[in-house]
């Protein structure tokens, strides 16, 4: 008996308690800890693909080095894109409309993706730098 009284308090402090998902319209820090997540993964994927494209272009794996460049070009695009959808995509235009989010918290989320979005850029120069000295050898 005791159980379940304590069961039944327990649930009804959670009902009381818990905020309702459903009536938020803003933000929470977990979506935004979401958006960090996947800006994070994105960035390892456009990371992993520059590496792809680097070991490719040392031209030691015959037939496969192609398919190296390849995959690993559309992976950093893929990542890429995938952290400018985040930052600009209809998600955060609606998040923006509503308004109701921690500014603070949001231009450092804007800030740490752009210079995500730099550090891709700067894979990018080095790729296409290697190619160049690959083509003019």
């Amino acid at each position: 008996m005791k159980t379940l009284l304590s069961i039944l308090i327990s649930m009804c402090a959670i009902f009381i308690f818990s905020p309702a998902q459903a009536e938020h319209k803003g933000m929470t820090i977990h979506e935004m800890h979401a958006m960090m997540r996947l800006m994070d993964s994105a960035l390892c994927e456009a990371l992993e693909g520059a590496n792809l494209q680097m070991f490719g272009q040392m031209g030691e794996s015959g037939k496969v080095d192609k398919d190296l460049i390849e995959r690993g070009t559309n992976m950093v695009k893929e990542g890429k894109a995938t952290i400018l959808n985040i930052l600009a995509g209809t998600d955060m235009k609606t998040i923006h409309k509503e308004g109701d989010y921690n500014q603070k918290v949001m231009l450092n989320l804007h800030a740490l993706g752009d210079r995500m979005l730099h550090v891709i850029e700067e894979v990018e120069k080095l790729h296409g730098e290697a190619l160049k000295q690959m083509d003019g050898k």
